[in-house]
């Protein structure tokens, strides 16, 4: 504001019809503030800072270079996109300067440590591809900061401190060297920028002067030592001499001698230099020819092709932040710039334009009219009046007339306003209220058309009041008068001296006409075929109040309005009349059902009081204009009735906010709607002028698409999809127009070739496809209503393999080999059934053999507790227990494990028992050692036989084994299970083999238990053994029971593990416990 304030001052110092040559055209047209829509730092994902901001000409999203890398925001959200590569990383650098486009389309970033280009992945994501590596070898790489750059033709001019670089594209084609100065950024000989006019590259370099590219060399500009030690922020081209704008010495111009002379614009020169006018490399220009300059304190200046100062944009018109580090104008001139913080987006096409609460606005907006050439509008706060100022660097400004009240209706008697308000009838002048009455009561103020000084007013109990302004704008109530007994509730001059009124209590529609006497007289307005009715009975003019005439007829009810033509009315049927000279109604055969057939809300009691209104009349064009429920219609009155002339759309306005207040008018030909806000707003609306703006061609972009939940490859163009039945799409469209009302529709050919509804939601499912070839096909429509290119997506679903023509090929030959071969087919199954019988019947002898060799029950014995117990496999196998008891008192008892299954198991068992039985008494390890030459010399091929065999005589247990798995020995003194493993091999192995003999105690409460190797081996269903641990600890928990139980326990916990399979070998468990 302070500087605002110097800035004026300076200006009326220093005026000059140059510098201040303004646009009176515009001035009027633009007297609201430009709309800006500001992106905080919260919604730009908090970057630590933003220095450059482009919306990309091919996909029209919005890219901005931060400290911290990139962000892209495609109208619904804002990602981030990370600086990658191997020189980047090693920089740990992510700082991105500047964001640009080349002719082709093509985005790049650079900055600190950072060169590359922008590009899809193959998902649909955008990505850094770092260009790093490019740089020659001869440069080093980890030393270059990019500090901005411009687009030539197909070329890209980069500039870092020391160097100028050229990109074509491909490689870096030319870098020229400027500088070998490493004491820092500002030192002598370094480049402090680089700047494109028109075609024509220059650089600034510290302590030198300006150079530009000539040829193949930068060549100095003899004539720049001004800029030997002056800054150089940008350059534009004016009446064929080049402007070079700088944040020290101002504006100067080169001739094309190459003659430097500086600008004779003060307030210009006195803005860059005061506001610190900032860096841009090329400036771009409005539709209009008109360009911005940037500043790090005052905002945005907008000159036009003159070098005029014609706008400023700063705080005080709704930026976060009078700092701006980049612009980038659309081809729609909407300006985006960004601070250090955040970025914002300003409308420059001043067909839209706003004054709000920032500007003092308070209240919803109830009137807007011109009066005494100046704009005000009532809101529920007060009345404001718009003050104009032909000062481009300040502020047009809102006073409020201190009603401090809720006015209902005003109007201007002289200079003075005059107010019906909720508690008085007010005068203001010269910002002074007075109160003309406290009657509440009163309203529809009116100015006569017969005598400017006096007002009328109507109320609801003494009908018409009449008031006098007198010589000191004093005004006094001078007449009162009721009308049949009836007070009135609206009225309006529709002549000199011919007033409409409505009665109270609903009595009816009348003409009251006056003279400057103030004399009065009343005509009753009926439409055409009731006032015939009238005429005819001749009924009294005191007798045809409604509730007179209730018996004759129903009453229509009539609305008075103003068009081109005058004051037209219509019915509640919407006919509409005309007023003769002889004040009756002409039907004009013609209703107004076009038009209110979406009109905004219709309140007759609030429009008859003059609180409201449902139409406008353009003074000059005389046309009317109604507020519609989807925009503003134009309509011409003509004697017969009307013409619709155009329909305009409110495009980015919210319809939802406008609270039925509005004003037309025109200047030099411009059609401008002010319409009134409930949110302490009015807005400025040019709507052809609006429907001109160049429109940008948007198209919507598909995101993502997924097949049953996983993202599939964008870069193909048509896919098949073997398995996949669920498709998504997710979709978004980069118009930044009130995003909040973009809408999508799709539809899915090969499903479906209807478009679905107009939708705010962005994907779309498809669930449970049939094998086909699809086209998704999406569109997006604007809040302008705007409709976009069709985008698509095709794809194909293939049936599963066994669907396909080459599965029903291999099917048909199945069929004929498959009748063919039938016949062998039933022979082999009738031979593998006779197979398998026999086998089952083998089976069933071996078990039987099996059984018969063991022992059908265990002698019962006073000092000895013996169990034994099997579980069979599937295929029999070779398990086998004995006993054999001397004639005093000793027993041999063993376990055994034949290999193989089935008769071969059965009959190596055979062999034990019958050997057993002849052997004579020895010590264990010697009977294994008999057994095995035994076996040895039946020589059974590859049948072994592993064997436990253990002796107990009285207190003593002598154990021996051949490759059995480890016998088992509970010690009831120490409550402890010994695992004996005696290492052996089986027998039939080697001839001459010896065997271990065990020996130790067994006194009372002692447990011997012996197993084969089929219980710790069985397998459950997740292929887990039993293992020897659970034998343990089942024979530690039954320890007190007895050996029968103990065995059972043992097979029980197995047939658990199993969960009552069959184990894949013979289970054994033989239990003896010292009683």
């Amino acid at each position: 504001m302070m500087n605002k304030t110097i800035l004026s001052v300076l200006l009326f110092i220093f005026y000059s019809p140059l510098s201040l040559s303004q646009n009176k055209n515009d001035q009027t047209l633009s007297v609201g503030n430009n709309i800006i829509e500001n992106y905080s730092n919260s919604f730009l994902n908090r970057p630590t800072s933003v220095w450059s901001v482009l919306r990309s000409s091919q996909n029209k999203m919005i890219y901005y270079g931060t400290f911290d890398g990139i962000l892209e925001y495609n109208g619904k959200d804002i990602s981030s996109i990370s600086i990658n590569g191997s020189i980047e990383e090693e920089l740990e650098t992510s700082y991105v300067r500047k964001i640009i486009e080349d002719e082709s389309g093509s985005i790049y970033a650079a900055g600190r440590g950072v060169f590359g280009k922008l590009i899809k992945n193959n998902f649909g994501k955008t990505v850094y591809q770092s260009l790093m590596d490019k740089i020659p070898d001869s440069i080093n790489p980890y030393n270059q900061a990019f500090w901005g750059a411009v687009k030539q033709k197909s070329n890209l001019f980069l500039y870092t401190r020391e160097r100028v670089f050229k990109w074509n594209g491909i490689s870096f084609e030319k870098i020229w060297k400027i500088s070998d100065d490493k004491e820092g950024i500002d030192a002598l000989g370094t480049i402090q920028t680089l700047i494109k006019v028109n075609e024509r590259i220059f650089i600034r370099v510290f302590g030198k002067g300006i150079f530009e590219l000539k040829g193949n060399s930068f060549e100095l500009i003899k004539n720049s030592t001004v800029f030997i030690n002056n800054r150089i922020e940008s350059a534009k081209m004016v009446n064929n001499k080049i402007v070079f704008f700088s944040s020290n010495n101002g504006a100067y111009e080169m001739n094309n001698n190459e003659e430097f002379k500086k600008i004779k614009n003060k307030p210009l020169n006195s803005w860059l230099t005061k506001n610190k006018v900032y860096n841009t490399e090329e400036i771009k220009l409005f539709s209009d020819n008109r360009f911005p300059l940037i500043s790090l304190e005052g905002g945005v200046l907008i000159l036009d092709e003159k070098l005029n100062i014609v706008d400023l944009i700063n705080q005080e018109d709704g930026l976060l932040s009078n700092t701006i580090t980049s612009f980038f104008i659309d081809v729609n001139d909407d300006l985006y710039l960004t601070s250090l913080l955040t970025s914002s987006k300003v409308k420059m096409n001043k067909s839209l334009t706003i004054y709000n609460e920032s500007d003092g606005i308070k209240g919803l907006v109830r009137k807007i009219k011109r009066l005494n050439n100046q704009l005000f509008f009532s809101t529920t706060e007060d009345i404001f009046k718009v003050i104009n100022n032909s000062n481009p660097l300040i502020n047009n400004k809102i006073n409020d007339l201190g009603v401090d009240d809720i006015p209902k209706s005003f109007i201007s008697l002289g200079e003075t306003i005059v107010s019906a308000n909720n508690l008085n009838l007010s005068a203001t002048f010269k910002n002074k209220k007075t109160i003309i009455s406290n009657d509440r009561l009163i309203q529809s103020p009116q100015k006569s058309l017969i005598d400017k000084s006096l007002l009328i007013v109507a109320h609801p109990i003494e009908g018409i009041i009449f008031f006098k302004k007198n010589k000191k704008n004093l005004i006094n109530k001078i007449k009162s008068t009721k009308v049949y007994g009836k007070g009135i509730i609206g009225l309006k001059e529709i002549s000199p001296g011919n007033l409409y009124i409505e009665l109270s209590e609903d009595e009816g529609s009348f003409i009251a006409t006056y003279d400057k006497k103030l004399n009065i007289s009343f005509k009753r307005v009926l439409i055409p075929e009731n006032q015939k009715i009238i005429d005819e009975k001749e009924i009294l003019s005191n007798k045809l109040l409604n509730s007179d005439l209730i018996e004759l007829f129903e009453t229509a009810e009539l609305n008075f309005f103003e068009t081109g033509l005058g004051y037209l009315v219509f019915d509640d049927n919407l006919n509409l009349y005309s007023v003769n000279e002889n004040l009756k109604l002409n039907d004009l055969k013609i209703d107004l059902f076009p038009i209110f057939e979406n009109l905004i809300d219709f309140n007759r009691q609030s429009i008859i009081a003059d609180e409201t209104q449902f139409t406008s009349v353009n003074q000059k064009t005389k046309n009317n204009w109604f507020l519609q429920n989807n925009g503003v219609m134009e309509v011409k009155f003509n004697e017969s009735g009307y013409e619709i002339l155009n329909n305009y759309s409110y495009g980015s306005i919210d319809d939802k906010e406008l609270s039925g207040a509005f004003l037309s008018e025109t200047f030099q030909n411009q059609d401008i709607l002010w319409l009134g806000s409930k949110d302490s707003k009015i807005i400025s609306w040019i709507p052809k002028k609006y429907n001109s703006i160049k429109k940008i061609n948007i198209k919507p972009i598909i995101q993502n698409i997924s097949f049953n939940e996983n993202n599939i490859d964008l870069s193909l163009t048509n896919n098949a999809f073997d398995e996949s039945r669920n498709i998504k799409f997710s979709y978004t469209y980069p118009s930044f127009e009130k995003v909040e009302n973009n809408l999508y529709r799709a539809r899915l050919i090969g499903q479906d070739d209807t478009w679905n509804n107009w939708s705010k939601s962005n994907e779309s499912n498809y669930n449970n496809l049939w094998e086909g070839d699809y086209d998704f096909q999406l569109q997006a429509m604007d809040t302008n209503g705007d409709i976009s290119e069709i985008v698509s997506y095709k794809f194909s679903i293939k049936p599963p393999w066994f669907r396909t023509y080459f599965a029903y090929a291999i099917y048909i030959l199945i069929t004929v080999f498959s009748i063919r071969f039938f016949g062998k087919y039933q022979a082999k199954k009738s031979l593998e059934k006779s197979d398998n019988e026999r086998r089952v019947k083998e089976l069933e002898e071996a078990k039987k053999i099996q059984e018969s060799m063991l022992p059908k029950k265990f002698p019962e014995l006073s000092d000895l507790d013996i169990a034994a117990g099997l579980i069979t496999s599937t295929e029999v196998g070779g398990d086998y227990y004995d006993y054999f008891l001397e004639d005093n008192g000793d027993i041999y008892i063993v376990c055994g494990d034949a290999t193989g299954h089935g008769t071969a198991a059965g009959m190596m068992v055979s062999i034990i028992k019958s050997a057993l039985n002849g052997l004579p008494v020895l010590p264990v390890n010697k009977i294994l050692e008999q057994l095995n030459k035994i076996v040895k010399k039946i020589d059974l091929g590859r049948l072994k036989m592993s064997l436990t065999v253990s002796k107990i005589i009285g207190n003593k247990l002598f154990l021996s084994s051949a490759a059995m798995p480890p016998t088992y020995l509970f010690n009831i003194k120490n409550k402890n299970c010994e695992e004996i493993m005696i290492q052996g091999l089986p027998l039939g192995g080697l001839n001459n083999e010896t065997f271990k003999l065990y020996e130790n105690k067994f006194f009372k409460g002692d447990i011997l238990v012996m197993i084969s190797d089929g219980l710790p081996e069985a397998e459950n269903e997740n292929s887990e053994m039993y293992n020897y641990d659970r034998i343990k600890n089942t024979i530690l928990k039954n320890s007190n029971e007895s050996a029968s139980k103990i065995k059972d326990s043992l097979l029980d916990e197995l047939d658990i593990w199993l969960k009552g399979g069959i184990p894949e070998d013979d289970a054994t468990v033989v239990v003896v416990k010292k009683l």
